[in-house]
């Protein structure tokens, strides 16, 4: 994996190499996409890194050859019609979950003895870090909660709010994966998104879709939300509303088939079809838009309605969920419409945050 990254450790070889317990929310697959950019980069200079998650987030850490335990279980908020509902059913069984992990993940905090704690909204591991009087980092974008609808929804979101403010307080260091002032133990680093593996022909090679056509890539969530855009999209090209276009649909549920249509499942590295596309049409998940931006393919990012960072990273587009309605406007308006690539860097800033916290005292002088 050192190779892999071409990085030099900061670590002498004589000692023995610092240990990271890096949890990651199972929650879609925006936090372990960035879990593999910031990993990736503490495996390269040195750092032995444990990830702890559930679910797919699990077998998409695997996948990139990172040592990896299936421990952790959380809810997926419910969606109707492109709704967030039911969201004080969903703090309990959030709760229940983080209390049912807790025990798992006790135990391999016995186990590993990490030098430090990570956690990518993954609140267990930072708990029990802190409890324990480990190092502890916390990544995370969302510093803010606001699903309530209801006065029940607003007792509960009260209580988890305050439970929430007092963890990021607690914790060393919080990571945010934008940009910002720093405050207090607050420290923005800028977006976090996964190096680009392969070029543009190298992609559309790989996965069959054709060079000479405007490609569209609409890219379902990995929690399987979603799917009142991807219906919306799937009707609107079907009437030719769209334009000479070929959609590739990655993620979500088989749908019917056409010629210029193409369901292509799971695809790992999503960054590079990213790249490769003359648009991408996708809720409004911070990641999926953080990589748009980096590779300049422009994006139209649909929010849920009700999912306020969801609304919240559209809004930072000119985006709303009413939004659905008129995507044959914004596909004509957006397709092909590239603007220059970015590099944000944010991956480095962020494991070299995490190293500071490693160094011995004679090395901090590096960083």
């Amino acid at each position: 994996m050192i190779a892999s990254v071409g990085l030099k450790p900061p670590f002498p070889q004589t000692m023995v190499m610092p240990k990271v317990l890096y949890g990651v929310s199972p929650i879609g697959l925006g936090h372990a996409s960035r879990a593999v950019a910031i990993g990736q980069q503490l495996v390269g200079r040195g750092v032995n890194v444990r990830f702890v998650t559930g679910g797919a987030a699990s077998s998409f850490l695997r996948s990139y050859g990172l040592d990896v335990h299936n421990l952790i279980s959380y809810p997926t908020p419910a969606e109707f019609r492109g709704r967030v509902v039911l969201s004080s059913l969903w703090y309990l069984r959030f709760w229940w979950g983080y209390k049912g992990s807790k025990g798992r993940v006790e135990k391999l905090i016995q186990s590993v003895q990490p030098d430090l704690v990570v956690g990518d909204e993954e609140f267990t591991v930072l708990s029990l870090a802190v409890e324990r009087g480990i190092k502890s980092v916390m990544v995370s974008d969302e510093l803010e909660l606001a699903f309530a609808r209801n006065r029940l929804t607003r007792a509960i979101e009260r209580r988890v709010y305050k439970w929430y403010k007092e963890l990021q307080r607690k914790v060393d260091m919080l990571i945010v994966p934008d940009f910002g002032r720093d405050t207090e133990n607050v420290r923005y680093v800028g977006p976090v998104v996964r190096e680009m593996r392969r070029g543009r022909e190298q992609v559309l090679s790989e996965l069959g879709l054709p060079k000479d056509r405007k490609l569209v890539l609409v890219s379902s969530s990995g929690t399987g939300l979603g799917d009142f855009l991807l219906s919306r999209v799937l009707e609107l090209h079907r009437k030719r509303r769209l334009g000479d276009v070929f959609l590739a649909v990655t993620g979500g549920r088989q749908r019917e088939t056409a010629d210029d249509v193409v369901h292509l499942g799971f695809v790992r590295d999503q960054q590079d079809l990213i790249a490769a596309s003359d648009l991408v049409i996708s809720l409004a998940g911070k990641s999926t838009i953080d990589e748009a931006l980096s590779s300049g393919t422009p994006i139209i990012a649909i929010p849920l309605k009700h999912h306020f960072e969801q609304e919240k990273n559209a809004m930072s587009l000119g985006f709303r969920y009413e939004d659905v309605e008129r995507l044959d406007e914004l596909v004509k308006e957006k397709l092909g419409l590239r603007s220059e690539p970015t590099e944000f860097g944010g991956a480095e800033r962020a494991a070299e945050r995490m190293l500071g916290m490693l160094r011995p005292p004679m090395m901090k002088a590096d960083v």
